[in-house]
């Protein structure tokens, strides 16, 4: 489809925050996996929170992966590698703006 209406710098800056959703959930998931791997090997075999947190872990690990395959799939889209650098400088100042106006 051929936009009319929305702009080149509305998709990129668009595909600028979806990337930098990906990059903060992607995060998130690493770091209650690594929680996960600590808290697992001060566990015994056997203890019902140790099957858990097994199960979480495995469920975190799949959840990283799909994650990956976006961010992947997302990344892709960049067709213009300075538009895109400039829409992921209009998001921090956006974000930062955002934090300072609270």
């Amino acid at each position: 489809m051929f936009y009319t209406q929305l702009s080149q710098e509305y998709q990129d800056d668009t595909l600028a925050e979806a990337l930098y959703a990906r990059e903060v959930e992607h995060f998130h998931y690493e770091f209650d996996r690594a929680n996960f791997e600590t808290m697992l090997l001060q566990l015994e075999e056997g203890d019902p929170y140790r099957i858990e947190l097994t199960t979480r872990l495995a469920a975190t690990e799949a959840a990283l992966r799909v994650v990956e395959v976006v961010y992947a799939a997302l990344t892709a889209r960049i067709g213009d590698p300075v538009a895109h650098a400039a829409a992921v400088e209009r998001a921090k100042t956006k974000r930062q703006k955002a934090v300072f106006d609270a």
